[in-house]
């Protein structure tokens, strides 16, 4: 089984990568949030490179790109395999409009003509072993995914990573499909990896052993219980003692990358981002107060607190 860190935009990032190391609970691969590509420049977004050329983990990470011109793409899959990187992904599942209002994201799944260049494209270009695409089910419906898969398939990726919904679902509770993931397993003869809203090592393995994906991508679920990739290893659950640490490192290694550029507000703000899969663990008063702190020892007060997650114990 592998399992992979979901591409989250300023919550997957180098800190988080350096905190998992710490706390002894690794994917076998990391993935980037994606870096835009535009017909007029590749928007290298600074905390996505520092994840690869900064890279320590001895964890290999794909890069990913987000994008519908397929010369463009092909360009800038060229500029990053110069770099320190196990693959290229791309993203045909990022359901921003911003995002798909060019085309790109689950946008190419509207237009399964663009979907397919920009596919046959990358696939010239990326030596074999190194290309895999990551989507969702369908753009408004899951009736759709069939002529996803054609699309796919003929291009022949390395590796497919189905978000088990529609980008009309957006992050909806309830709304993951894992049997069209199933359908994606039986019809594509590449690797599976299955993706979306993984919350338990229980739920993997139900998903490993039903679905039969080669892995799992897990993202939100790994903010919140970071210890999942150890469990899944074979390892414990986590105690509210290693969660606690789990916040103070994640305190310091933020504190690492920021520290030049950063108030101690903005500190804070940063830690937000990632506490907002983890409000569920603390009483509603805790949460109140860490919405609004902005002093990051008042906040470490209240994370010293921190109880392990009820899923976590799902093992």
């Amino acid at each position: 089984m592998q399992t992979y860190l979901a591409p989250m935009q300023d919550v997957t990032d180098l800190a988080f990568m350096r905190t998992l190391v710490r706390i002894g609970s690794l994917p076998h691969y990391f993935v980037t949030a994606y870096f835009r590509s535009t017909p007029t420049t590749c928007a290298i977004a600074e905390a996505n490179l520092r994840c690869i050329e900064e890279n320590e983990t001895g964890i290999p990470i794909l890069a990913q790109l987000a994008g519908s011109e397929p010369q463009s793409l092909v360009r800038d899959a060229e500029w990053l395999l110069g770099l320190p990187i196990a693959g290229i992904n791309l993203n045909a599942g990022c359901p921003s409009p911003l995002v798909n209002r060019h085309g790109a994201g689950a946008g190419l799944l509207r237009d399964l003509p663009a979907l397919h260049s920009v596919l046959q494209a990358l696939r010239a270009a990326v030596p074999a072993g190194q290309f895999s695409v990551k989507f969702r089910t369908g753009w408004a419906d899951v009736d759709e995914l069939p002529l996803i898969l054609e699309a796919v398939a003929a291009a022949a990726p390395d590796l497919a990573m189905v978000h088990g919904r529609t980008r009309k679902d957006l992050y909806a509770a309830h709304t993951v499909r894992p049997e069209a993931i199933r359908t994606a397993v039986q019809q594509l003869t590449c690797p599976v990896i299955g993706n979306g809203d993984i919350t338990t090592p229980a739920q993997a393995r139900y998903w490993l052993e039903h679905i039969c994906p080669a892995g799992v991508m897990i993202g939100r679920g790994a903010v919140r219980n970071p210890y999942i990739f150890r469990q899944l290893r074979g390892g414990a659950a986590p105690t509210a003692e290693e969660m606690r640490y789990y916040y103070e490192v994640l305190i310091e290694e933020t504190h690492r990358i920021l520290h030049t550029k950063r108030t101690a507000a903005g500190h804070c703000n940063r830690m937000k981002k990632y506490l907002a899969f983890c409000y569920a663990d603390f009483t509603p008063e805790q949460e109140h107060a860490l919405r609004r702190c902005t002093d990051i020892n008042d906040m470490r007060q209240i994370l010293c607190t921190a109880q392990a997650p009820a899923t976590a114990t799902d093992s």
